[in-house]
């Protein structure tokens, strides 16, 4: 049968005394020959505190001169008619797709402010839904 350190009702008056004294956990463990971990766990199921804690005070309001930023928000550049090549479409581009080929070869997207809700500017978009009307 394993007898632990803390049946002695003497450690635990040595617990006591060294912790609010401010002796660390490992010295405690030391002084008790047993682990600091026990020591801990052992503080913890006491409900031992180091001091007395104060009231907190609830805290003041500080005012200052400093006005907060505003957030900018990404506006579209508007340059109509100007295709935008694929790798560098953004995403208020249009993106209907262009029988052109930029520098790069890749495909070019309309380039016009989309319009909200769609992927196209309102003239494909136009154009678009226009095709799916059946006939």
């Amino acid at each position: 049968m394993r007898v632990s350190v803390w049946d002695d009702p003497n450690s635990e008056q040595v617990l006591r005394t060294m912790w609010t004294q401010g002796a660390s956990a490992a010295l405690i463990a030391d002084a008790l020959q047993t682990s600091r971990n026990s020591v801990i766990g052992k503080v913890h199921r006491l409900g031992l505190s180091r001091t007395q804690r104060k009231p907190k005070l609830a805290k003041q309001p500080t005012r200052s001169n400093v006005v907060p930023m505003r957030r900018k928000t990404a506006r579209p550049i508007k340059r109509p008619g100007e295709p935008v090549p694929f790798l560098k479409a953004k995403w208020f581009h249009c993106r209907a797709v262009l029988d052109q080929r930029g520098k790069d070869g890749l495909v070019l997207f309309c380039g016009e402010t989309k319009v909200f809700g769609s992927p196209w500017c309102a003239k494909h978009r136009r154009a678009y839904t226009a095709s799916r009307v059946p006939s």
